[in-house]
């Protein structure tokens, strides 16, 4: 993949720099709904712990695929210099790497924390 092709397709760069923080966003809304509906009176199909492991699983792939992308943008660029816009393009590579790593830290701690926690406790 060459600078020129990352700036005329920037799939891959923006999905290196958003792809960790949609997928934490999916992974916890898709949690929240799985706890509310294991605790209410109709339940879920299966166990919760099943539908929290894959849950976990796919955005854990999700972010590291984001993480993959924003490496390899910054790999491509990182001899771009100070020109336009593949400085910027290097710039937005950084941006994903860093954001990538926090995102996937909180769907590691939020995936161990929906195993290792009860789910239904009344407060």
């Amino acid at each position: 993949m060459t600078t020129r092709t990352l700036i005329e397709h920037p799939a891959v760069t923006w999905y290196g720099v958003v792809g960790a923080p949609a997928a934490f966003a999916l992974f916890h809304l898709a949690g929240v709904s799985a706890s509310e509906a294991a605790c209410s009176p109709v339940g879920i199909p299966g166990s919760f712990d099943t539908w929290s492991l894959v849950f976990t699983v796919a955005a854990v792939l999700a972010a590291l695929g984001a993480e993959a992308a924003a490496i390899l943008t910054y790999r491509v660029t990182r001899e771009s210099g100070k020109e336009l816009p593949a400085s910027r393009v290097h710039f937005l590579s950084v941006i994903g790497i860093t954001v990538g790593v926090l995102f996937l830290a909180l769907i590691l701690m939020g995936g161990v924390g929906s195993l290792v926690l009860p789910e239904c406790v009344q407060s």
